[in-house]
């Protein structure tokens, strides 16, 4: 079946409205869950009708991915931020753990139920798991950046940079909703920094 055609906003007040949908379905999705939110319910969020919301998104999910993109090009941004401010100090274990930090920092934005459903979907649907892998590539390309500016490379990059993203992706929902029963975060950070740090090696030019 061929997709129906959206509505692609040019104009100020078009541009804005489809941001007003997108900022209210993703409080509705993160306060009631993608499943059991109804476009209807955003529409009424937004201050628009439901026909509008049809007139700009395919679907519940087209809103979904869009909600995706735009948070995830927000903590994207934000992360960078605060990593580009982290001082060469020499103290590599320490660089990992100011990471590492940041990162959790930023993971705390979504409730436990939404971003379950968001995990679920990322194995289940071909478009959210494309979103998914693409914003972890975007992170795990920042951090790579930062280790390089502190002078040191990754010794198997493919291999141990998938390692990383993984290790690094649970152990930023363990920090963020406190799933296994007496992990101490902190002792788990640092231990993390120290598997990252033994991983890599003193860049030439250092």
């Amino acid at each position: 079946m061929a997709k129906k055609t959206v509505r692609v906003p040019q104009q100020k007040r078009s541009i804005e409205k489809k941001e007003r949908i997108i900022e209210a379905a993703y409080c509705i999705f993160n306060r009631k869950g993608y499943f059991e939110t109804y476009a209807s319910e955003i529409a009424a969020e937004a201050g628009l009708s439901t026909g509008t919301i049809y007139a700009y998104f395919q679907d519940k999910k087209d809103i979904l991915l869009a909600c995706i993109e735009r948070s995830g090009h927000a903590i994207l941004h934000d992360i960078s931020e605060e990593i580009s401010k982290l001082s060469e100090t020499g103290d590599t274990p320490q660089t990992m753990e100011n990471i590492l930090h940041i990162l959790a920092k930023f993971h705390t934005n979504l409730t436990r139920r939404f971003h379950d459903e968001i995990k679920s979907l990322q194995y289940r649907d071909e478009d959210v798991g494309r979103y998914y892998t693409d914003m972890q590539n975007a992170l795990m390309d920042t951090v790579t950046e930062e280790i390089n500016r502190q002078g040191y490379a990754f010794r198997h990059p493919h291999e141990q940079i998938f390692l990383v993203c993984h290790m690094v992706d649970r152990i930023q929902d363990e920090l963020a909703f406190g799933q296994t029963p007496g992990i101490d975060p902190e002792v788990l950070i640092q231990d993390c920094a120290q598997v990252i740090v033994s991983m890599l090696t003193r860049t030439e030019n250092r």
